[in-house]
């Protein structure tokens, strides 16, 4: 078994979101997201896990999705968010947020926590990264960090 790992600066994104944690909601605030994947598995014919061009780009892709939103969770019960003309209104108990739509990335998560988001785009890899890129990927792990000293892992296990 081999284990890739890509890091790179320009894997990340800056976001504002904010979580309900202990019957509260915390304020609005942002971090500068880092981004990075591990991948392990067989190695193909060519001697390599996976390309990491190719798995490069889809992570960069992914972060600019993010990149200078609102993060929104979409499956929090705590919530309720509605969609007004241009506009994405947020209601959590007696506080309100209204933000431009075009601003926000609604997650379909039960909160914006680092290892939400890591889960999150651990999903879209496995099922989005072209099949025969993946196909002797044992296990992948997504790390998201919201600073230096402060990140969180998803692991999968593939079943290929």
């Amino acid at each position: 078994m081999f284990r890739i790992e890509v890091t790179k600066d320009y894997l990340g994104f800056a976001a504002a979101h904010f979580i309900t944690i202990k019957g509260k909601c915390e304020r609005l605030h942002g971090h500068n997201y880092q981004v990075w994947v591990e991948l392990e598995g067989d190695l193909t014919d060519d001697g390599y896990v996976c390309d990491f061009v190719e798995l490069k780009q889809f992570i960069h892709r992914e972060c600019q999705l993010l990149d200078h939103r609102v993060l929104l969770q979409t499956e929090n019960p705590l919530l309720v968010i509605t969609a007004v003309g241009n506009s994405i209104n947020v209601r959590y108990g007696e506080q309100h947020y209204c933000f431009p739509a075009a601003d926000v990335v609604l997650l379909p998560l039960h909160n914006t926590t680092a290892e939400l988001l890591a889960e999150h785009l651990a999903h879209k890899l496995a099922t989005q990264l072209p099949a025969q890129d993946m196909v002797d990927v044992q296990r992948l792990a997504v790390w998201v960090a919201e600073g230096p000293g402060q990140r969180a892992c998803a692991q999968l296990l593939l079943s290929r």
